[in-house]
């Protein structure tokens, strides 16, 4: 996931730029509210002004970080009202070139304990647009071992937490065999599995 956050300009979001590099580059810890506002050019009370605390400041950092995925969840979820069988497929290949794109910007640049707080941020993120493309799939004929909502936090942190695994190889190799998962979790028929299989960028 490496798309560049957008900041409209003022104080504010002059203090959240500044502090998404140091946080990305010297994790939470080792970065301080003085090193932040020094980076921005204002007075410590100024920080106070705007955030109660730095947990608050990492949030909104959070919050902007994901916006433009976000955006692009939405935009599969509805293409998935189009081409249902395909939503799943589409929403988690979209999860995986993100991750191995996002990985090759920041890789060695990154603190852990931030690249930790992103990916387990990203399953949560996930969660309302898979259970949105379960829905859909229901519809469809799709009869899940599972409720909705038990499915939906069981695929994004199962094959969520899969695709952000920091392994890239081994993440390739077990595709199809958790594609196979996805399939029995979902209870599709035969029928609908081929439709799933078939090539989802058309």
């Amino acid at each position: 996931m490496a798309r560049k956050p957008m900041y409209d300009g003022g104080t504010k979001n002059k203090m959240i730029e500044v502090a998404s590099k140091m946080f990305f580059e010297n994790g939470f810890d080792g970065t301080s509210v003085r090193s932040i506002m020094r980076g921005v050019g204002g007075e410590i009370g100024l920080f106070y002004y705007y955030y109660k605390s730095k947990d608050d400041l990492f949030t909104d950092v959070m919050e902007h970080f994901f916006e433009p995925y976000k955006k692009d969840f939405e935009r599969l979820v509805e293409e998935a009202r189009q081409k249902p069988y395909q939503g799943l497929l589409r929403f988690f290949m979209y999860v995986k070139d993100e991750v191995r794109t996002f990985r090759q910007k920041y890789e060695g640049n990154m603190h852990r304990t931030v690249r930790w707080a992103i990916r387990e941020q990203t399953l949560t993120v996930i969660e309302p647009y898979i259970e949105e493309i379960v829905n859909i799939l229901i519809e469809n004929g799709a009869n899940p071992i599972m409720n909705t909502r038990l499915t939906a936090v069981f695929l994004s942190h199962g094959v969520g937490g899969f695709l952000l695994h920091e392994n890239s190889d081994w993440v390739d190799g077990g595709v199809d065999e958790m594609r196979g998962s996805v399939n029995a979790i979902m209870r599709f028929d035969e029928e609908i599995t081929q439709k799933m299989i078939e090539k989802y960028g058309n």
